[in-house]
């Protein structure tokens, strides 16, 4: 009876999906191999000196460069279970290892289970370049940028200088011959940059549009201005390819250097921005470097600052629009993303780009955001639909504890059912203090509301963050989604994640779909969900419609006067 029982627990082991291996402890010999394990060797067989049907037997360490580090590690049951990635080759082998004891405790030798996960770890290292690098002119992205500033900051004695190039009349070439030349010239300004800053010191960046950043690591005036001037000179030559023959366009510099000008990532960049402000102002082609007379910019900001103060005292000017999350297939509304508007008495409707930062940056963000969630739960109590509410957090609040009881509140208070709330956060919360938010995860989790990853693709995107943090979730930024139609790599990226979210059970919501074209892709691509303004624009509820209607009338009157 036994002896059968064996048999039968054998015949299963064979059948498990799962490829298992036993090893000998003394002289690290395969001693079992399961027919799983046999199938997956023969996929790599080119790369061993083995075959599959002779595994059993062999010793362990065909698989290893060095094999003395693994049989130390196998040996001894107190270094296990254990985890680790083998290369062969251009093969990925995932391994765990776990010890088999005996009913008294005595260790009877390791288990193997492992898996070829070549296609996993490629598609994990694409979307690492892609969270690291412009997918269109192959450059650094804004924030792997930003890193290299904070890598030199970190340095004793660090000295250096940060360009900001913004193009004069791109804007011009890309509305006129369309986005396909844009991206063409795009390309060719990346490939200058390169050409000019060959120096094995100097970094180059596309921190956005038509905007490039340059660093180098010393703040020597000379060679400063030197290079600004190259820079100008290679940018303002004509454009030719194809039929397009002779485009001009120019560029704009500003400089600001380190330590004399800041000594944050913040104010380095900022500072660089207001100089290229003033290069601009003073007839575009020119290059500047910051001086504090040029503050007038942060004054500006701290005008806004005070008002948004103001604003957020009375909330009279603040509201919450809703732009619809709807099923690709059914068109079912099933959530609605809550979008802050301010209207400024002077300045007419600002834009969340330009204020929220600001919140962030004079700790008004928390006050701004409970305003948007309370509202946001109240309203959503009164949809016929009952379709969920997705509001963003700013990465700000995660991490310190005060979250999950913000949320509870504004739950209690409107009386909306916990699951039909979805929080957004975007990878840059993630990394601001990781073991917190992984707390604050939880509590929201155990509350009942759902989290969302926002702008996937766009910063630090890894597959490391979707094991590690548990999302309902994942929404691929638009500019993916918008490039998908004319780019295969970006169709590529929204496929990958569409595949990713079927296969861990998660929704994935296609942002910025804004043409037929776009809806045709993501469906082709196997997208969940979508938002963008095919769909619908962001609007307020009908309880704001008529102060909302009122004011755009205010600026259409203002504007005609103008």
């Amino acid at each position: 009876m036994e002896r059968h029982q064996t048999s039968k627990l054998l015949r299963m082991i064979d059948n498990m999906p799962v490829a298992v291996m036993t090893v000998d402890p003394d002289d690290f010999t395969i001693t079992y191999a399961n027919e799983t394990s046999k199938d997956l060797i023969r996929q790599i067989e080119h790369l061993l000196p083995i075959q599959a049907e002779n595994l059993v037997g062999t010793s362990i360490d065909v698989f290893h460069r060095h094999p003395e580090h693994q049989r130390r590690l196998i040996s001894d049951p107190a270094n296990l279970p254990h985890s680790a990635r083998i290369r062969l080759g251009p093969e990925a082998l995932d391994l765990k290892v776990t010890a088999i004891t005996a009913d008294n405790g005595d260790f009877l030798g390791p288990m193997l289970t492992w898996a070829l996960v070549t296609r996993e770890v490629a598609a994990e290292e694409r979307i690492l370049r892609l969270a690291q690098y412009d997918t269109l002119t192959g450059l650094a992205n804004r924030n792997t940028f930003q890193e290299w500033i904070e890598d030199r900051l970190a340095q004793p004695g660090h000295r250096m200088a940060v360009f900001f190039l913004d193009l004069d009349g791109f804007k011009t070439i890309n509305d006129t011959r369309g986005h396909g030349v844009g991206d063409a010239v795009l390309r060719i300004v990346a490939d200058r940059l390169r050409t000019i800053c060959s120096a094995p010191d100097l970094r180059i960046g596309r921190i956005g549009g038509d905007e490039f950043a340059v660093l180098l690591p010393d703040d020597e005036s000379a060679r400063a201005e030197t290079l600004a001037g190259r820079l100008v000179a290679a940018l303002g030559a004509p454009y030719s390819f194809g039929d397009h023959v002779n485009m001009q366009i120019g560029t704009s510099i500003g400089i600001a250097r380190s330590p004399d000008h800041g000594d944050t990532v913040e104010q380095i960049l900022s500072r660089a921005d207001i100089a290229l402000y003033v290069a601009k102002t003073a007839g575009k082609g020119k290059y500047t470097v910051y001086e504090p007379i040029m503050g007038d910019r942060i004054r500006e900001r701290e005008h806004l600052k005070a008002d948004l103060r103001a604003a957020l005292q009375t909330m009279e000017d603040l509201f919450v629009f809703y732009q619809p999350i709807v099923d690709i297939r059914t068109r079912e509304v099933k959530a609605r993303e809550a979008l802050v508007r301010w209207y400024h008495r002077e300045r007419g409707w600002i834009s969340p780009a330009e204020f929220i930062p600001v919140a962030e940056e004079s700790g008004l963000i928390d006050q701004l955001s409970r305003f948007v969630l309370h509202r946001a739960c109240s309203d959503a109590m009164r949809w016929e639909d009952e379709a969920r509410v997705a509001v963003n957090m700013s990465a700000t609040q995660f991490g310190n504890g005060t979250l999950a009881a913000l949320v509870r509140e504004a739950l209690a208070k409107s009386g909306l059912p916990a699951e039909r709330l979805e929080i957004e956060v975007t990878e840059t919360a993630l990394l601001t203090a990781e073991h917190d938010v992984v707390g604050d995860f939880q509590q929201l989790h155990r509350l009942g509301v759902r989290i969302a990853l926002d702008d996937f693709g766009t910063g630090y995107s890894s597959l490391a963050h979707l094991r590690l943090y548990s999302f309902d979730k994942i929404k691929i930024d638009g500019s993916f989604v918008r490039d998908a139609v004319t780019r295969p790599d970006c169709a590529a990226v929204v496929k990958a994640v569409a595949d990713l979210g079927r296969r861990l059970g998660v929704t994935t919501v296609a942002e910025g779909v804004e043409t037929v074209e776009h809806l045709e892709r993501v469906m082709e691509e196997g997208c969940s969900e979508i938002q963008g303004y095919l769909i619908k624009r962001p609007g307020p509820e009908p309880v704001d419609q008529p102060r909302v209607m009122e004011i755009n009338r205010l600026l259409q009157a203002r504007q005609a006067r103008v």
